[in-house]
């Protein structure tokens, strides 16, 4: 079931446009932080990609476009990699963070993300009233 949704996810993602500025400042910081041009990107990179997510000061926003591009440059396994990783250890994958809106980057507790699934569950059309 994971394997299906990041690979629908891959495959909206590549059918997203960017304005010529937002790739350059996109692929600038995918460059810096995975090591190179993405479409050559090894497993090595990915994880050193993942590793630098830490230190990144970036939005859910903004990480959100940077997976995008990358799932328009890099191979698939490459981004599959990425948009399973745990880097936070809070045991929510990456792609799940973004799709829930808790923060990617910095560990959210269990209960915080109970909240956020039931959030998103409700604002999908859940008759469900709490």
């Amino acid at each position: 079931m994971v394997a299906k949704q990041i690979e629908s996810i891959i495959k909206r993602a590549c059918a997203e446009t960017f304005s010529d500025s937002e790739k350059y400042i996109i692929d600038d910081f995918l460059q810096s932080t995975g090591g190179g041009n993405p479409a050559n990107w090894t497993a090595i990179d990915a994880d050193r990609f993942i590793a630098r997510l830490d230190g990144a000061d970036v939005s859910n926003e903004f990480l959100s476009g940077a997976i995008t591009r990358l799932a328009q440059l890099a191979p698939a396994h490459i981004v599959s990699r990425v948009l399973g990783s745990d880097r936070d250890g809070d045991g929510v994958p990456l792609y799940e963070e973004l799709k829930l809106g808790t923060r990617a980057t910095e560990y959210d507790t269990p209960t915080v993300v109970a909240v956020a699934r039931q959030k998103l569950y409700i604002s999908r059309g859940s008759d469900m009233e709490l």
